[in-house]
C-alpha cells in the first residue's frame, strides 16, 4: 500500500480524495504514536497554523484557486453528519 504522501500526490478525483480521508482516519487509529496532534482541537489548530505559515512559501499549491467555502463545509459536516 502506498504511503499517505504518495496518496496525496495521486489524488485526481473525489474517489481518490475519499480513499485518502479514510486511510488518514485509519492511520490515526492504527498509528497514534505517529501523530503529533492527537485531539481534534490540536489537529484543526495546527492545520490552520500550517496554512497560515506555508501559504507564502509553498509554491506547490495555488492558494488562490482553493475552494475555501467547500473545504470549510466539508470540515463542518464532519462535526454534525451522522
Amino acid at each position: 500500500m502506498e504511503n499517505l504522501i504518495e496518496q496525496i500526490n495521486n489524488i485526481a478525483n473525489m474517489d481518490d480524495f475519499l480513499t485518502f480521508v479514510v486511510q488518514l482516519a485509519m492511520d490515526a487509529k492504527e498509528h497514534p504514536e505517529e501523530w503529533e496532534n492527537k485531539t481534534i482541537t490540536d489537529y484543526l489548530g495546527q492545520m490552520a497554523s500550517w496554512v497560515d505559515d506555508y501559504a507564502m512559501f509553498d509554491n506547490t499549491i495555488d492558494w488562490e484557486k482553493i475552494d475555501y467555502k467547500s473545504f470549510a463545509k466539508i470540515l463542518y459536516m464532519g462535526k454534525i453528519y451522522e
